[in-house]
């Protein structure tokens, strides 16, 4: 060992601080992204749910095939049903999802209701 040894010379010191910093650098912005997409992917699972709810519905009674505007978890979702050829379309929007709303579609048919 050396005997003049009093600590980190100032070469160390500099490295060590610039690991850290280019680790904080690199991690902080992925993590922000982890975490917006996480909640990207939960309001589009409730918005996958509401639309199988109402057409669960639909098939069921045969009600429940109107346009609404839906509040949950402070995001606000509009759904809208359109017909295309004998086809419904029903297709959700919400002010969270960056892109265009998305659509599932089913057969239209007036004797498959359970009622």
């Amino acid at each position: 060992m050396w005997r003049e040894n009093k600590g980190f010379s100032t070469i160390e010191t500099m490295s060590a601080l610039s690991l850290w910093l280019f680790v904080l650098l690199t991690v902080v912005p992925l993590w922000d992204k982890l975490m917006a997409d996480e909640k990207m992917a939960e309001s589009r699972e409730i918005g996958y749910q509401m639309m199988n709810e109402s057409i669960s519905k639909y098939v069921m009674s045969g009600e429940g095939a109107a346009s609404k505007t839906i509040t949950k978890n402070n995001h606000i979702y509009a759904m809208k049903w359109e017909e295309e050829g004998e086809y419904q379309n029903v297709c959700i929007k919400a002010a969270a999802y960056k892109e265009k709303s998305f659509c599932l579609s089913i057969l239209q048919t007036e004797w498959l209701h359970a009622s």
